[in-house]
């Protein structure tokens, strides 16, 4: 292992070789492990720590790539503040830089639009879609706007940033922390030992609502440009108030939807066996299938 990997992050706790890699917008944290097909994993507001489960799973049969955007996770902060928008632009820099190509863009919560952006303006690089707890449009729904409106809130960031009761909360059982030990949980809460990361996140979450040019325009990539590709969604059983899941098999024409039994908001930590065996088996069936000239 190499030496971007802070004290606080075990060998055992984080199995990758952590990597550098400086873009117009400041430097991200990436892992690049395993060979075969690529999958790239999306998060934002969180890190890359949420894939980890499902990465040393797959990582025997594919090339899993994912990044810590500037200011989160292990990447450092950059010169400003960054947007979904910018950091869809962020990651379609990254994926150019890398050549990563044929890939399967797997994409968690506010990930989703973010790598539905790059995937629009990269079709020619993407193979499928895995959408987790996500979703692909402005958010319409009085409920979904007050949650997010409240969670951006300046006196959500203020208290966010001084109790950091979102990565507390997070790191419990109903969030990433089902399969984790005390030390792992400790782990992952270690980026937001940092108060600007505990406040970063409540402030993209209230940019989420501002965007509406940017989601509008991944909404309708995703009924034109990208509505042909292979889409699996999965998502954990008590955690689609909304109704996402139903909202993308509506929207793609390829479409396999996968519900992960007791689970909630992170299905792919809640059973990281279910969702590394549902990518691998809809991949060979769909993406890895042999394309009709």
């Amino acid at each position: 292992m190499n030496d971007l990997r802070p004290h606080w992050l075990t060998d055992d706790q984080y199995p990758f070789n952590v990597r550098r890699l400086d873009l117009s917008d400041g430097g991200v944290a990436y892992i690049d492990e395993g060979d075969g097909p690529t999958l790239l994993f999306v998060h934002a507001g969180m890190w890359s720590f949420v894939f980890r489960d499902a990465i040393t799973r797959l990582r025997s049969d594919f090339r899993c790539v994912t990044l810590d955007f500037p200011g989160y996770g292990l990447a450092p902060a950059g010169s400003r503040e960054l947007s979904l928008a910018d950091l869809a632009g962020v990651l379609a820099e990254f994926v150019t830089t890398l050549d990563l190509r044929d890939m399967t863009v797997v994409a968690h919560d506010l990930g989703g639009p973010v790598a539905l952006a790059m995937a629009a303006d990269h079709a020619d690089r993407v193979a499928g879609l895995v959408l987790a707890n996500t979703f692909a449009w402005t958010p319409d729904r009085r409920s979904l706007r007050t949650m997010l409106r409240l969670v951006g809130s300046r006196p959500a960031q203020s208290i966010g940033a001084l109790t950091n009761v979102v990565a507390r909360l997070t790191s419990t059982r109903f969030g990433v922390g089902r399969q984790l030990s005390k030390a792992d949980r400790a782990a992952f809460r270690g980026p937001f030992a940092d108060r600007d990361v505990r406040r970063r996140f409540h402030a993209l979450m209230a940019s989420t609502l501002a965007e509406r040019q940017f989601t509008d325009r991944v909404e309708q990539a995703t009924r034109t440009v990208l509505n042909d590709l292979p889409v699996l969604t999965v998502f954990g059983e008590h955690n689609d108030p909304f109704g996402f899941q139903a909202r993308h098999a509506e929207t793609f024409a390829d479409h396999t939807a996968v519900m992960v039994e007791g689970g909630n908001h992170f299905p792919m930590t809640d059973d990281p066996d279910l969702f590394a065996a549902s990518v691998r088996s809809w991949h060979a069936r769909t993406v890895g299938r042999p394309r009709v000239s």
